[in-house]
């Protein structure tokens, strides 16, 4: 019979299963044996000592009473002192319940007579009832009675004690030796049940588990080749796999090394056509018309975008390579925060649209400074590129579970619930991006994912289509320690 991988899996699972099963189930069943006998030493045991305990309580109670009723032969007292022994009567008649040794029920039984005889002696001297020379009337008689009640209880609850440490260490014998025979069925059928599932699934398991390695080192940017000894078709799956890694090796090389000379590339003419820009806006060659002067900011306009997009690709390029350094220290995220927005504020005046923010006091976070504001810059780029005019921006700082939160919420087309999961995929555009003034370019969302895992934080999107949009960014917090609010920023551009 041929045994393919899916009878030698159900084969040795099944094996292994059905060995559990049955050491499972002798342990469970020693287990009631011991609960059972546990349950039913500790509960007349535990309880006898609880009953005695209480009623070690009311004779505290019941002996002021008692001298007092005796001395004043006041039968205020003596009722107070009735109802405490009542009680005390009504708990030595709840010792019954319990189950008791033979001498235990002679003491019990002592201390009922010499309660009664109490209780008696007290009636008679609070009502005078009776001569002088008998017992009752002396007092030294009456506390001696009253201190061997409580000698008994201790010696009932002394014994009920020894009862429960006898008990424990029988108990305890029982459980170990169950323990240990379960230990050893459990041992050997966990012996067999190994030897069992590594004989069969070892030539499975292993080829598997270096592919799945090698896919997650591909995936991180890790190209190292994927070894397998064995001649089957894991080997070649895992020779597929290093092909593929091997190229995809040396095209993230290319594309890297194209974009550093793309990047080299267009700086110069840019900084050219930059200070060329300058110079015609200087007016140092002649006065400018309104129209040359509107053309002039349109140029500045289209180069700016254009050394934008050129850094940020080129900052993705190095993130997914690699290559990507980063200096981390202890920010305010606040103070970093106030110049970004300052800045979005004046390209949101040109839409007429009100940038307002509400902050809360947050603490420091490990960030590098260079980095994290072009997270935010990009988040308020994006939230005034797809926001019509006269609409709102709000950011909100403040604390979340996770650390330190920033959302920036805006008012403008939405995303669709489908285009969503998508937002932070490279060069992905929502279906409805052309509703917008301005289409951007898919790299800046991609940009602040990679930026903000780099810091150890998250960032999330949420959206209805026709109301805004809300990105959510947050941080893990470096301390305890507060930094005051900057309320004086929470206002909005007209």
């Amino acid at each position: 019979m041929k045994f393919t991988i899916y009878k030698k899996m159900l084969l040795g699972f099944g094996t292994i299963i059905a060995l559990m099963i049955i050491a499972n189930f002798y342990v469970l069943i020693q287990m009631h044996k011991v609960t059972t006998s546990t349950t039913e030493t500790f509960t007349y045991d535990v309880r006898g000592i609880d009953i005695a305990k209480q009623m070690q309580a009311i004779l505290y109670d019941e002996g002021p009473y008692a001298e007092k009723a005796a001395v004043l032969h006041d039968g205020e007292y003596y009722k107070v002192f009735h109802q405490q022994s009542t009680l005390f009567d009504e708990y030595a008649d709840s010792l019954d319940l319990t189950k008791m040794f033979s001498d235990e029920k002679e003491l019990v039984q002592r201390i009922r007579e010499r309660h009664a005889w109490f209780k008696d002696a007290t009636r008679r001297v609070t009502y005078g009832i009776g001569r002088r020379s008998d017992p009752a009337f002396d007092e030294g008689a009456r506390k001696d009675s009253l201190d061997a009640l409580h000698a008994d209880l201790a010696r009932f609850i002394q014994m009920n004690e020894a009862s429960v440490k006898t008990s424990m260490a029988v108990v305890g014998n029982r459980m170990t030796k169950s323990t240990n025979v379960a230990y050893v069925f459990s041992a050997c059928t966990l012996l067999i049940a190994i030897g069992a599932a590594l004989f069969i699934t070892r030539t499975i398991t292993k080829p598997i588990g270096a592919l799945i390695q090698g896919a997650d080192q591909i995936a991180q940017g890790k190209f190292v080749p994927i070894e397998i000894s064995s001649n089957d078709e894991m080997a070649q799956v895992a020779q597929a796999l290093n092909d593929m890694s091997a190229r995809l090796e040396s095209t993230n090389k290319m594309k890297t090394e194209m974009m550093h000379q793309i990047s080299h590339e267009l700086r110069t003419p840019l900084q050219a056509m930059t200070s060329a820009l300058n110079l015609l806006t200087d007016q140092r060659y002649g006065t400018l018309n309104t129209e040359q002067s509107r053309l002039t900011s349109f140029l500045r306009e289209g180069i700016n975008k254009i050394t934008a997009f050129s850094h940020q690709f080129l900052d993705i390029s190095k993130i997914e390579s690699g290559a990507m350094k980063y200096t981390f220290t202890s920010a305010d995220l606040l103070g970093i925060l106030l110049p970004v927005i300052e800045e979005a504020k004046l390209i949101a005046t040109r839409k007429n649209i009100a940038v307002i923010v509400k902050a809360e006091p947050i603490p420091k976070v490990r960030a590098d400074l260079e980095k994290i504001p072009q997270v935010y810059s990009n988040l308020l780029s994006n939230a005034i590129k797809y926001t019509p005019e006269n609409g709102k921006i709000q950011v909100d700082i403040g604390r979340s579970r996770f650390g330190v939160r920033v959302s920036v919420t805006d008012s403008g087309i939405g995303i669709a619930p489908e285009d969503l999961p998508n937002v932070f995929t490279k060069f992905y555009q929502a279906k409805n991006a052309d509703k917008a003034s301005t289409r951007g370019t898919g790299v800046g969302l991609a940009l602040v994912k990679a930026l903000v895992e780099a810091h150890g934080g998250r960032v999330f999107a949420e959206s209805v289509v026709g109301e805004g949009t809300r990105f959510t960014v947050e941080l893990p917090a470096l301390q305890d320690a507060m930094l005051p609010s900057f309320s004086a920023i929470q206002q909005s551009v007209n």
